[in-house]
């Protein structure tokens, strides 16, 4: 017959232990390191399933969200059908100015991300300490960014509002209804692309956080099974009369 590990039987000890001693007056006090352990692994496992509830909801949002838009999408789709002629003789005169939108957004979008970047950047450098001429010099980039994203947003709203004035159809204009409903959809098609890009990072920040906190609950259960090994040898040690325990005693004695 094989040799039983004594690691094991230590284990399965202090396991045991876990569920025969507390509260008796003879608990070895090496039983408090295992409920706050217990407690830690607890903790972690429900900030976990919080977030695994939020990627849920987050999804479920979205998906809400693209369906809402397919419904509304379908109305104004069969208006714009039937008043095609002038809806696409307004879209030829806005479709320079959509592109030109469409590019100053993207600007728009790179700056504000460059300036994350920078203030991050000018913060190590304060951290670590650098040459005082350095971060000066990276401060007087910053403004200058900051202004350029200020002139870019400026820029959007104004083409912005352009758009929108050209997208409005006069009083008595003809094709109106074709023109209102072609205007809400590009509306939706921005509202749409803001709220993927929002969906996307919200996903991975929260993506991120179940990876750490994965780790957080993995090492959380590693510590409550040091503790009840260290409980098992407490234990074993002190040979606490107790007639399920004292049958691993000399099955441990051999395992040495």
């Amino acid at each position: 017959m094989a040799k039983e590990s004594y690691d094991d039987l230590i284990f399965q000890l202090g396991d045991l232990s876990r569920d025969r001693l507390p509260g008796k007056p003879n608990c070895p006090r090496s039983m408090d390191r295992v409920y706050k352990a217990e407690e830690a692994v607890v903790a972690r496992r429900e900030e976990l399933a919080g977030f695994e509830q939020e990627m849920n909801d987050e999804d479920a949002a979205y998906q809400a969200f693209l369906d809402q838009q397919e419904q509304e999408k379908a109305g104004h789709q069969a208006i714009v059908r039937k008043w095609k002629k002038a809806v696409d003789a307004i879209d030829g005169k806005v479709k320079d100015l959509r592109k030109t939108l469409a590019t100053r957004r993207a600007e728009l979008r790179y700056a504000a991300d460059a300036l994350i970047k920078m203030e991050k950047k000018i913060e190590d450098m304060e951290l670590t300490r650098q040459d005082i001429a350095r971060i000066d010099t990276a401060r007087t980039n910053l403004k200058k960014n900051r202004l350029t994203q200020m002139r870019l947003g400026r820029e959007v709203e104004d083409l912005e509002e352009r758009l929108s004035t050209a997208l409005t159809p006069e009083p008595g204009q003809p094709g109106a209804p074709g023109i209102l409903a072609h205007k809400r959809l590009l509306e939706m098609e921005d509202e749409a692309e803001a709220r993927k890009e929002e969906h996307e990072a919200r996903m991975v920040e929260i993506d991120q956080s179940i990876a750490t906190l994965e780790e957080q609950v993995k090492a959380a259960e590693d510590y409550l099974d040091q503790a009840l090994f260290l409980l098992g040898e407490d234990v074993y040690a002190q040979r606490i009369a107790d007639p399920q325990l004292a049958a691993f005693y000399p099955r441990l004695d051999r395992a040495q």
